[in-house]
């Protein structure tokens, strides 16, 4: 039987592959599709959090305003998003979807939906329901780390 200490290694491990797995997957993904990876996560965050500024998605994304104004800039000219001026505070600016942002998301969506089907149609829903719950738990400590690190800055 494998102590703690070893099971938590060996999770690690198995993170880390599940990862380069899913970042490979992702590029199959995406394929054809006018977005990078880089460019993919952003109009994800901003159709989780729209309308939403530079400042904000910069922090969730743990990258400086200035790069997330270089992926925008590039996703602003393919009509991906659209910028906004935030109507309480004119010097803020927003991001948000446009209609041909949210279809891209919505292909890459049926996409994704597809190649996940396939990596989990082994699992039975319990197990499934039990994976949920674990990843649940790793999200809310990572926004935990990430909340706490944000306080510390704005103090």
């Amino acid at each position: 039987m494998m102590t703690r200490e070893e099971i938590i290694t060996e999770l690690f491990e198995c993170m880390n592959i599940a990862k380069r797995g899913m970042h490979t997957r992702l590029r199959t993904i995406i394929g054809d599709l006018p977005v990078s990876p880089t460019q993919l996560e952003l109009l994800l965050t901003i159709k989780h959090l729209q309308p939403v500024s530079f400042k904000k998605l910069a922090a969730q994304l743990q990258l400086t305003p200035g790069a997330i104004s270089q992926v925008a800039d590039g996703l602003n000219q393919q009509e991906l998003i659209t910028r906004e001026t935030d109507a309480s505070d004119r010097r803020i600016q927003t991001l948000k979807l446009s209609k041909k942002g949210d279809e891209l998301l919505q292909a890459i969506d049926t996409r994704r939906h597809n190649i996940t089907e396939r990596v989990v149609q082994d699992l039975t829903t319990d197990e499934l329901a039990v994976w949920l719950r674990i990843q649940r738990k790793m999200i809310a400590e990572f926004q935990q780390v990430l909340d706490t690190k944000e306080s510390k800055k704005a103090q």
